[in-house]
């Protein structure tokens, strides 16, 4: 699967992508977000590739691609009923503002319009003071969860389509998906 939009592609994780995903989650500016920012080790990768998304698809993961680059990460997991977990981890992202913008409403769309989910979950670390002011202007509202490591933060598919970010992404902005 790949959705679209301008120069911006999600796809669909497969095992071709692996170097790709690999170089990605081991980027300086992809890690230290992670809880843990240690280097991931080659092996390491392919065991979690395996048992994640080759041999069980416990998540749905896509690759960023910015002008036929790889660039990011975009993922959908933690699916119970209706409600889900979304992440977006992008190489460089404090200078790839709107790359990181075009991702999130892209997953966003696949969580709300393809899979029919009506709530997401973005689990934001709390040191990360620039992703949590991004989502919190993308409409996600703090869901007053306690967590020691993450502002726990919640979209639903009705505020995503009344939010004025939202509503200028849908009219300024053409999604295209390919199955």
């Amino acid at each position: 699967m790949r959705i679209r939009s301008g120069k911006v592609e999600l796809r669909a994780f497969e095992p071709a992508l692996s170097d790709s995903l690999y170089s990605i989650r081991n980027h300086p500016s992809v890690r230290r977000h992670l809880r843990d920012a240690a280097p991931i080790a080659r092996e390491g990768h392919d065991a979690w590739v395996r048992a994640n998304l080759i041999d069980a698809r416990r998540l749905d993961l896509f690759v960023v691609f910015d002008r036929a680059m790889p660039a990011g990460i975009a993922l959908v997991r933690n699916i119970h009923g209706l409600e889900g977990e979304v992440g977006v981890m992008i190489v460089d992202a404090e200078r790839r503002r709107l790359l990181a913008y075009v991702a999130a409403h892209l997953v966003g769309y696949y969580a709300f319009e393809v899979l029919g989910l009506d709530r997401l979950l973005s689990l934001v670390p709390l040191q990360h003071a620039q992703a949590l002011e991004f989502n919190l202007n993308c409409g996600f509202e703090a869901t007053g969860k306690a967590s020691d490591v993450y502002h726990v933060l919640a979209l639903s598919k009705q505020r995503s389509r009344e939010h004025p970010a939202h509503k200028r992404f849908r009219r300024t902005r053409e999604i295209s998906v390919e199955t």
